[in-house]
């Protein structure tokens, strides 16, 4: 027992001591390692990609600042890659059909296998620009979106001429609408994508868009941003806010006051919604009605004047003229908050704050050097009421909420510093409400009515003021009566024509008419 006792003690002791090498071997890796590792995090870290848009935000909208977000998108059998602006001020999907001077690159429906000719013609006009062509139907794929990515026969109409619609150098060919259908056109032909894409993959009726601005890393020359279908918000936050859609057409909402660094602009509230206030991610800057642009740019030109030495130039108000500056200045800080309130009910109200790095869009195609920035404003006068742009959405989550009615609105994690709050106001804003004056259907077809029979007694009061000159004037007071026989029997009341000129007399009333009239029976 004891001589296998011992040799049972070798063999132990001959596998300790390889365990003893092998374990010593893995703290000396692993020692190496310990020093490699410490050694390379004591180096400075790598700059950040200088592109914008990694993978891992999922970042699906790009475009150049005044010049809109735009996404990706193939159409066609084999595809062919376009990019589409995204745009919540209108309904329609269209893409370039022919080629632009503005353009780089167009659809060629006679190279797709599955496009379908509808054979109906489209006209579309915007607040700036307008676009015509044909309705058809072809397969359409958004490749960036985390829905919407399975190949559909959608509606789309290929465009064939324009007037400012197109912008040099954008990089889009094309516009996808995210409206409500009702604006879509042919009205009641048409599906808008959204709505197609949001049945078929059986989404919330919803949508996010995140529209971040300028990137610090690619410079003030790109945007970008995310769009996100169905009830998915991305990284928004979830403190938020919300103002109800008050008509389902254009995103449409109630302005009931704009102030500027905590200072409201005199003017009533109606004037801001006349004749609308939208909500438009195609539209790039803040556009107001005639007396509140001129109301808001007295202030803004007050409040921000006082400590620039020499003066902005008269151009750069107006939006005609840009303004350099190095990125240091202080000149930011002669810039003025700006506050637009928007009604949620008839005494509350949210409120979005947005500073001038907001509202004060880079120049485009300026030539920007690492001492001085250039910039334009990003307010201008509207002739269709007010449109809240681009610079007053980046910098937020903005959620269209179709379904329930509601737009909400929460501070997003990229872009401009934007502040959100509620408010109360003891006074009733529903008189900022602008409703347009409409003509019942029954009014207007009296005024039709009217006018017609108008015409139709013109030779019966060319006649009577022939008769007139021979009879006397109160043959014209019978003219009523005469007038009813017209309507009743409107050949035999006309006056007959005698030796090139009408009589007083007419076939169903023989030559002495007049006593007859006074029998409206006859």
């Amino acid at each position: 027992m004891k001589g296998s006792a011992t040799h049972l003690s070798c063999d132990s002791l001959g596998m300790a001591l390889h365990v003893h090498w092998w374990l010593l071997g893995c703290h000396v890796v692993s020692f190496i390692a310990c020093i490699t590792i410490h050694s390379t995090s004591t180096l400075p870290p790598d700059l950040p990609t200088p592109s914008p848009p990694s993978s891992a935000h999922s970042w699906n909208l790009f475009g150049r600042p005044g010049d809109g977000y735009y996404t990706s998108v193939e159409v066609g059998t084999p595809s062919q890659k376009f990019n589409v602006l995204v745009d919540t001020g209108s309904s329609n999907f269209a893409i370039a059909a022919v080629m632009q001077k503005e353009l780089d690159s167009y659809f060629e429906a006679k190279n797709s296998s599955s496009f379908v000719d509808l054979e109906k013609e489209v006209e579309v006009g915007y607040t700036q620009g307008s676009w015509s062509g044909r309705l058809g139907k072809d397969v359409v794929l958004f490749p960036a979106l985390q829905a919407g990515t399975t190949p559909y026969l959608m509606d789309l109409v290929l465009i064939t001429s324009s007037h400012n619609f197109y912008v040099n150098n954008s990089q889009w060919q094309g516009i996808v609408g995210l409206a409500f259908p009702v604006l879509a056109k042919p009205q009641g032909a048409v599906q808008p994508w959204i709505d197609e894409v949001i049945l078929r993959d059986n989404l919330t009726n919803a949508f996010t868009l995140e529209l971040c601005g300028p990137s610090r890393e690619a410079g003030p020359s790109s945007h970008y941003g995310r769009l996100t279908l169905g009830s998915g918000s991305g990284s928004c936050s979830p403190v938020a806010v919300s103002c109800p859609i008050r008509r389902k057409w254009f995103y449409e909402v109630v302005v009931t006051a704009l102030s500027l660094q905590g200072k409201e602009v005199s003017i009533p509230c109606i004037k801001f919604n006349t004749d609308k206030t939208i909500v438009d991610s195609g539209t790039s800057n803040l556009r107001l009605p005639p007396e509140v642009f001129k109301a808001v740019m007295k202030e803004l030109k007050l409040q921000a004047s006082g400590g620039m030495n020499p003066p902005l130039p008269e151009g750069f108000w107006s939006g005609n003229e840009e303004a350099c500056w190095p990125e240091s200045s202080k000149l930011w800080m002669n810039f003025p908050n700006l506050t637009i309130h928007l009604a949620t009910g008839n005494h509350s109200a949210i409120t979005i704050t947005v500073g001038p790095r907001s509202y004060l869009r880079p120049a485009p195609d300026s030539v920007s050097t690492s001492l001085l920035d250039c910039w334009v404003l990003g307010i201008e006068e509207s002739q269709t009421g007010t449109v809240l742009g681009a610079v007053i959405l980046e910098g937020l989550c903005v959620t269209f909420d179709r379904a329930q009615g509601v737009i909400t609105f929460s501070e997003s994690t990229c872009g401009p510093l934007v502040t959100l709050s509620e408010t109360h106001n003891t006074e009733d804003m529903s008189v900022c409400m602008y409703t347009p004056k409409r003509v019942g259907a029954l009014t207007l077809a009296s005024y039709i009515m009217g006018g017609l029979l108008g015409f139709l007694s013109l030779p019966l009061v060319l006649a009577a003021l022939r008769c007139s000159s021979k009879e006397g004037w109160w043959p014209l007071l019978l003219l009523p009566n005469l007038w009813l026989r017209m309507v009743a029997h409107p050949v035999a009341a006309q006056p007959v024509v005698k030796d090139g000129g009408p009589s007083c007399c007419c076939p169903a009333c023989g030559e002495g008419w007049w006593p007859h009239l006074l029998l409206p029976n006859m």
